[in-house]
């Protein structure tokens, strides 16, 4: 029993299935694109030792995904820490990049290339 509840507390949200339930939405801020990108060792080492961002002691994945609004035709690119199932201890975002045009690819290729936070958006 103490196993299961210590899990419950360490991956909280499914932030995949938030991803995928919102691809699939008619109305309002819609996900285009999600995907899902194992960390590499140096992007994990500077995460983890960066003072602002909180603990993520379990993440070995990055989640991407992005929306689009077309009133205003801008990109919103938000990055997750979580684990290879999807799970995360928070909901929120470790970052969020706003745009005029369709940065994922970019942040994608960077993120694969294990030089995420060294780039600037």
């Amino acid at each position: 029993m103490k196993r299961r509840l210590k899990k419950k507390i360490e991956n909280r949200y499914n932030i995949l299935k938030e991803a995928e339930r919102q691809k699939h939405k008619r109305k309002g801020k819609r996900c285009i694109q999600y995907e899902l990108i194992p960390m590499g060792e140096v992007d994990k080492f500077i995460m983890l030792n960066d003072e602002i961002t909180p603990d993520y002691p379990n993440a070995t994945h990055w989640l991407l995904d992005v929306y689009h609004w077309k009133m205003n035709d801008i990109y919103q690119v938000r990055v997750f820490p979580c684990s290879k199932c999807g799970g995360s201890p928070t909901k929120s975002p470790v970052r969020m990049i706003f745009c005029s045009e369709n940065m994922f690819e970019r942040v994608v290729e960077d993120m694969r290339k294990d030089k995420f936070w060294d780039a600037d958006y």
